[in-house]
């Protein structure tokens, strides 16, 4: 069917076409008009191209339905926008009809209520406005000042690690620090037998009488000298251990310093004798808060 309505319609353009040019050829010659009378308008020869074959003729088809659906979008288009402008009348009428059965047929009355209406919306509307703005406002200076608040808390903590710092003394946590700790290992004579004594000739006596031997350190004993300072706001009781270690992270040694009712910002200094497990110097050492418990 499809084959047989394109064939029709090349058929009918041909014979459109060559109807045309049947008239054109019987069509007398024009005669030249007199000088005296106006000039004749310019014709337009319109050349319509026959389609060849049926390829051509589909061509042409879809280029036409083509202009068609574009039309009617057009159409459409505009009839949608007439649609919402009338329904924008509507409901203007429709609220018109609502006010009227509302407020009587006085139609300045109609009007005074509805600007006082709209006043009054309006003016509600500013007043939220107002009172979000006032809210923001509100919002942004807390937080400025909460963060401003936090930055002179980080200020402050900074200076007073800062000042601790250049005392000397080294946070552990829970607001206890340490001072520098000094380490001594306790010497011994080892070896030799019988007494030496020794004739200074030189002053022409003999010297104190002495024993031979070695001066050896003897790493089982070691002293260790510091301080702990409470660097929080109330009296509190301080409890820290001092650990020791070995190249291989055996603890060798350890120290718990105990302080009673210590005062905020206050070195308590503490000297302690220890045994180690070792018969050379420890490694490495480690400082910790056992417990910094406030003072009732």
């Amino acid at each position: 069917m499809a084959r047989s309505r394109i064939g029709f319609m090349s058929l009918t353009m041909v014979s459109l076409i060559a109807g045309v040019g049947a008239m054109a050829q019987e069509s007398p010659p024009r005669q030249a008009p007199p000088s005296s009378a106006p000039k004749p308008e310019q014709e337009v020869t319109v050349e319509i191209q026959v389609p060849n074959s049926l390829t051509e003729a589909l061509l042409v088809e879809i280029a036409t339905l083509k202009m068609q659906l574009s039309d009617t979008r057009a159409q459409l288009a505009q009839t949608r926008l007439d649609c919402d402008s009338a329904q924008r009348e509507l409901a203007e009428l429709r609220q018109f009809v609502a006010d009227h059965q509302r407020f009587g047929n006085d139609f300045q009355q109609y009007q005074a209520v509805k600007e006082a209406a709209l006043k009054d919306a309006k003016a509600r509307e500013s007043a939220a406005a107002r009172e979000r703005r006032a809210m923001e406002k509100s919002q942004r200076d807390s937080e400025r000042a909460a963060a401003r608040s936090a930055a002179d808390a980080r200020n402050a903590e900074s200076n007073r690690m800062g000042r601790y710092k250049r005392m000397g003394f080294t946070p552990l946590g829970l607001d206890v620090f340490t001072g520098k700790m000094a380490f001594y290992y306790n010497t011994k004579e080892e070896g030799g037998t019988g007494a030496l004594v020794d004739y200074n000739t030189i002053i022409g006596r003999y010297l104190q009488p002495g024993f031979p031997g070695q001066t050896v350190i003897d790493y089982s004993k070691m002293t260790i000298s510091g301080s702990v300072l409470n660097a929080s706001d109330t009296v509190r009781n301080l409890g820290v251990a001092i650990t020791f270690f070995d190249e291989s992270g055996n603890q060798v040694g350890h120290e718990t310093v105990e302080i009673k009712n210590a005062r905020p910002d206050v070195p308590y200094p503490f000297t302690s004798k220890i045994d180690m497990a070792l018969n050379r110097a420890f490694d490495s050492s480690s400082t910790y808060v056992l417990y910094a418990d406030e003072v009732e």
